[in-house]
């Protein structure tokens, strides 16, 4: 889950309407008690319409933070499934960072790492999103159980790591990666070197 902080934008998550129908609702039916030659049958429906609008909003808008959140789904389940090309599809044409200069470089990596199973399973340990207009940070740390036929596994078993992956948002409205760095292997500050 991204970001723990309490959230009360209704296009990202139901709650919010659903607790005010149940608000609404609930005065509808002490207004009902206290005035009951104004009451009609018909004023019964305003909880259940905002509750209803609420699960349809959460449906029908699709947020940056939310598209954000899928694209860090899809890409923690690549990595266990060795599907690069699930990857490379969220790299920028301007992706570059402080190993690969290009998205060609990147990609040709990332083609050749995922080639062969290296993760078993990824856990998200913690993650946070930062998004500022067209421009978004996702901070990322997970365990992952490595693969036991990788050679990284060699008595290991899972690893500690944590990423910087840096999102802008495209003509298109789509979000795209321009920028991931390694940050951390097991708690000790490492770049992409120490990934080869």
């Amino acid at each position: 889950m991204l970001n723990s902080n309490l959230n009360l934008n209704i296009f990202e998550q139901p709650w919010t309407l659903l607790a005010v129908g149940i608000l609404a609702e609930l005065f509808v039916l002490i207004a009902a008690r206290f005035y009951p030659l104004k009451f009609t049958r018909k004023h019964l429906l305003v909880g259940p319409a905002v509750i209803a609008l609420a699960f349809a909003v959460d449906y029908l808008v699709v947020t940056d933070r939310e598209k954000i959140e899928t694209i860090m789904d899809t890409l923690v389940k690549a990595t266990e499934e060795e599907h690069a090309e699930d990857v490379i599809r969220f790299i920028s044409p301007d992706y570059s960072d402080s190993y690969h200069r290009s998205p060609e470089h990147f990609n040709a990596f990332c083609r050749q790492l995922l080639s062969e199973p290296q993760i078993e399973k990824n856990y998200v340990t913690n993650q946070k999103l930062d998004l500022a207009g067209v421009k978004a940070t996702v901070l990322i740390a997970a365990i992952s159980r490595l693969d036991p036929g990788n050679k990284w596994s060699a008595g290991i078993g899972a690893v500690k790591t944590a990423w910087r992956l840096e999102f802008s948002r495209q003509p298109d409205k789509s979000w795209l990666i321009h920028n991931i760095e390694f940050i951390e292997l097991d708690d000790q500050q490492v770049d992409w070197t120490a990934s080869k």
